[in-house]
Order: structure tokens, then sequence, then C-alpha cells
């Protein structure tokens, strides 16, 4: 019947999301964030370099600059290095890695979850999230909660795009971090 969601026999399978996917890291790529709650709230993102299937990205809040690099794959978007008050433009794509931070995972799909060493659990809870910023209207949109011991964000990361908003929730305490513009090269 219509609206099924049994597959006729020989109808095409819809290909698996790969993660990697919402999060591009192109070289030259952009992303400028909007923060309300916090003078760091507002943030912008830059990808210095790509190897392989690894990225280095300069954040900048105004306060402080730092470089990450994530490795990305099929089934997973990892941040591996990490370095704060980095104001440079060194290469770290080989440094060795000193974080192990799952951002994202599949399956992209509600009630996948997973536990970081530091006792933070993220988990996908909802794929169809839809969300209007200054960069424009967001649908289908990978929301993953992740929860601390005394606080939740909610991260929102679009396919092509990246991550859309960011919410971290304690007590009173609101501080969000919204898409206003972006460039994927």
């Amino acid at each position: 019947p219509p609206g099924s969601s049994d597959k006729a026999p020989g109808a095409p399978v819809q290909p698996a999301q790969k993660a990697g996917d919402y999060f591009p890291l192109t070289v030259g790529s952009s992303w400028q964030y909007l923060g309300e709650g916090n003078e760091y709230a507002s943030f912008n993102r830059l990808v210095l370099f790509a190897k392989g299937n690894r990225a280095q990205v300069r954040s900048d809040n105004g306060g402080t600059v730092s470089a990450m690099v994530f490795e990305t794959t099929d089934t997973a978007v990892t941040r591996v290095y990490m370095k704060g008050e980095e104001y440079g433009s060194a290469n770290f794509l080989d440094a060795e890695p000193n974080e192990n931070i799952l951002i994202l995972k599949t399956p992209l799909e509600t009630g996948t979850k997973w536990e970081e060493s530091n006792g933070v659990t993220r988990e996908i809870v909802d794929i169809n999230a839809a969300l209007d910023t200054p960069a424009g209207r967001f649908e289908n949109c990978v929301k993953v909660k992740i929860t601390g011991q005394d606080s939740t964000i909610y991260e929102y990361y679009k396919e092509g795009v990246g991550l859309v908003r960011s919410e971290f929730l304690s007590g009173d305490t609101s501080v969000t971090s919204t898409l206003e513009k972006y460039n994927i090269k």
C-alpha cells in the first residue's frame, strides 16, 4: 500500500548515507556562526589543509584560535587532534593524535548512540530536523544530543553543509551558535 515501508522486489535501494557527507572538509571551505548567550558563541571555521581522509580546521571565536584535525570515513567523523591557542598556520595533519572524539557515526538513524571515554553520551535523536537560520532553511538535518554530567548539547548537521546549529543547555543557561553564512569549496 502507498506509504508502506516495505520495498518491492527489485526496487532501488537507497544508498547508505556516509558520515563524512555531513562534514565537508575541502580546503578553503568556511563557516560563520552567529552566537547568542555568550560572548564567544559566535565563531568562524576555515579548512586550512586536507590530505587523504584528514582535514585541519581553524576555529576562531574572537577570544582564541584553535586548530582541529578531523578524520572522516563512510562510517564516522572523528576529531583526532586539538590544539588551543594556535594563532599560526602550522600543519598538524600528521601530528600524533591527542584526541579521539567521535562527532558523528553511522548508521545515521534515530537511536544510534555512542559513548565517549569521558562519560559523555552522543545519540542521534532526529534525522529530519528542520531549521531556519540566517544562512537559509535547512531540512533533513541529523540532530545529535550530547549528554554530559551537567549539560546537554544539541548539534544539527546538514548533508553537504556541515554543522548548522549548536545549542548548549545547562540549568538556566542557553548558548546557541547558528550558521550565518558558509562557502563549501
